[in-house]
């Protein structure tokens, strides 16, 4: 067997300290993942891990082993990335992570139309909810639409970001439209499930910085099971407005608050700082500015990308 596979194989394996995991990274199957690992450690002549179907552990000549392959790993990507970055045709496997809603309406609809163009690439899209590990999972590009904290990331704005506080019509109907912050408190509010920094509501009350932190009669887990609550008439709610752009354009959601409300919130790119600007990186970020500028299309106004509208049908 290839030395240098049987290295990937088993660093990969160390990473995620399960042969099933790394049979399902490396589209092999554990067995094949066993045998690699066994060819490296007779080649060596030193027991590297200790396995079974469930469990993996290090070995401490193999926790040694493993700090040095990895540094010999990292140099020969970046050798690629640098023969890949001369090439002006992005080719090979791009991997997307982005925040579950924004990835299944903003992301999705999009990609055949950019493969349709860029056809030596492939894509792998992967959501998430609350947090990735855009290093561990060799992420190439990750959407966030919080602050960036990882130094070794390199952040690109794709498009603003802002959230605001809505309710259906039906709703102020029924029980009035609170006039400034502090009428909330008699209201029935709609929220994350848990201490969601997403309950925190930020406002501006003449010049002084003010944070709600709201407790729901209602608390959801997701932004989408929130949009149909309040869209229900379930209450008052604060979400970003690329889940709320289009109820808010066809009057299926009214804005509240919105001399008060402070929430800015851009929308980023980011990949690590170690893959320097691939092209397929490029192109890509490239392509999500033009999207979502000079105004993105889930906001109300002109100047908005129209097809990427419809393709995202909200």
């Amino acid at each position: 067997m290839d030395k240098l596979t049987n290295i990937k194989v088993f660093s990969v394996t160390a990473k995620f300290k399960s042969l099933a995991r790394a049979a399902e990274k490396l589209n092999l199957s554990a067995s094949s993942v066993s045998k690699h690992i066994s060819a490296l450690e007779n080649h060596l002549g030193v027991r590297l891990m200790n396995r079974t179907t469930r469990k993996v552990s290090i070995t401490d000549i193999g926790e040694a082993y493993l700090d040095k392959v990895n540094k010999i790993i990292s140099d020969i990507e970046e050798a690629e990335n640098m023969i890949n970055a001369t090439q002006k045709t992005p080719r090979g496997l791009l991997r997307i992570a982005a925040p579950s809603l924004f990835g299944s309406r903003h992301i999705a609809p999009h990609l055949p139309e950019f493969l349709e163009k860029y056809k030596k690439l492939n894509i792998e899209l992967i959501t998430y909810d609350d947090q990735i590990d855009i290093i561990k999972d060799s992420i190439d590009i990750a959407i966030i639409l919080t602050k960036l904290d990882d130094s070794s990331l390199i952040a690109k704005k794709i498009a603003p970001g802002s959230r605001t506080i809505v309710a259906s019509p039906e709703y102020i109907k029924i029980n009035g439209e609170p006039e400034t912050p502090d009428d909330l408190s008699g209201h029935k509010l709609v929220t994350y499930l848990g201490r969601s920094a997403y309950n925190d509501w930020h406002f501006n009350i003449n010049g002084k910085k003010k944070v709600l932190h709201a407790q729901g009669s209602l608390s959801l887990s997701n932004g989408e099971l929130i949009l149909r609550s309040v869209l229900n008439g379930g209450g008052i709610t604060m979400l970003s407005r690329h889940i709320t752009g289009r109820q808010i354009r066809e009057g299926k959601l009214k804005l509240l608050l919105d001399n008060y409300v402070e929430e800015v919130n851009p929308i980023y790119a980011v990949y690590p700082s170690n893959k320097l600007l691939q092209p397929k990186i490029k192109i890509f970020i490239n392509y999500l500015i033009g999207l979502y500028s000079p105004n993105p299309y889930w906001m109300e106004g002109n100047n908005v990308n129209i097809e990427a509208r419809k393709r995202a049908l909200i």
